[in-house]
């Protein structure tokens, strides 16, 4: 049996099979519920729809060492679009969200626990195409460029904040349901450029049969760069954040997060 499913087992048996007498007498069974956004190699699910990733495996040993604390009761994680987390998280308590990036209008939102991943947002073209790669953001302005999008993502409306597509600009933004198919659009020049985390560019490439040497980084978007946090949303029980933030500072300062980091093939963070 390999790692992970060895370490599912010990989560289960930790969550639903601990003996009364292991846990706090006196402490009620409470209830958590996962929920993420698919974004590999951090937490996604296979094609055989197991979860995988480094921050998945991450929490689950986190949830474990919880469970020695307290009786927990935790689901399988959900896979579910960002927006529609937040938006739960606004209205139900004792949910813990998955490496959401910790920007000013969500800092009220939600009980932010600790980061657990980088995150670099560039602007990416395909190597054949005819159109100059921009070094500025002043070279994106007015050239006709034809940008690639999600629909509604946040890259979008930093686009729209710089004026681009905008009345006086001639720039053209091309919405998509899922950024991914943005890689095909650009590999057949309908599009110029696209807006990527480059941790996740060659799965998503491969994804969709590419080649993740045909995409080049030219521009970092330092706005939306910001590093990935576990947050749980407000109304969560305070002992429960508590006991969360223990375990993830103890396994961190133990070298679990740079092991699992290195087990799927990304460099150290530091």
């Amino acid at each position: 049996m390999d790692r992970m499913n060895v370490m599912r087992r010990e989560l289960l048996l930790a969550l639903t099979l601990l003996p009364a007498s292991r846990v706090r007498a006196a402490a009620p069974v409470l209830t958590l519920t996962v929920l993420a956004e698919a974004f590999p190699p951090l937490q996604y699910e296979t094609p055989e729809g197991q979860a995988s990733g480094y921050v998945y495996a991450f929490v689950q040993e986190m949830l474990a060492l919880v469970a020695r604390e307290r009786a927990l009761q935790v689901g399988a994680v959900q896979f579910v679009p960002l927006k529609r987390a937040l938006a739960q998280a606004q209205t139900e308590p004792q949910l813990l969200l998955l490496s959401v990036a910790r920007t000013p209008e969500r800092e009220d939102g939600l009980v932010w626990l600790r980061e657990i991943a980088p995150y670099r947002l560039w602007l990416y073209r395909h190597r054949a195409s005819s159109v100059p790669a921009p070094r500025s953001l002043a070279e994106l302005k007015g050239r006709g460029l034809r940008f690639g999008v999600q629909d509604q993502s946040n890259f979008e409306a930093w686009l729209r904040r710089q004026g681009l597509g905008q009345p006086g600009d001639n720039s053209q933004i091309e919405a998509v349901r899922q950024n991914a198919l943005n890689l095909r659009k650009a590999q057949l020049q309908r599009i110029d450029l696209f807006a990527h985390p480059d941790v996740s560019l060659a799965y998503r490439a491969r994804e969709q049969g590419l080649n993740p040497e045909e995409f080049e980084p030219v521009l970092l978007i330092h706005e939306l760069s910001l590093p990935l946090w576990l947050a749980c949303s407000r109304g969560t029980d305070v002992a429960l954040v508590q006991a969360l933030q223990r375990a993830a500072d103890s396994l961190v300062a133990a070298g679990r997060l740079e092991t699992l980091r290195r087990q799927h093939g990304l460099p150290p963070l530091r």
